[in-house]
């Protein structure tokens, strides 16, 4: 559930950002499919790795808006 989440959202992100981040993304779907195959094993171990990966996502989300922040300004 989590690691379809997540690409999902990185697949819905340009081809340049995912270019520059690709080994980023695979680790982290790579850790997402982790915790949601072992979750129900070790559920507050599973809950950290989350809020960590999450935190990861966030800097990968924040990263695709300001390239496409600067892409809007190269355009004008």
């Amino acid at each position: 559930m989590f690691k379809k989440e997540l690409e999902e959202l990185f697949n819905g992100m340009p081809q340049v950002v995912k270019d520059k981040l690709q080994p980023v993304m695979d680790n982290l779907l790579e850790r997402a499919g982790e915790v949601d195959e072992y979750s129900s094993k070790d559920p507050e171990y599973y809950e950290e790795e989350r809020a960590e990966i999450v935190k990861e996502v966030n800097k990968i989300k924040y990263l695709n808006d300001q390239w496409k922040i600067m892409s809007t300004k190269n355009s004008n």
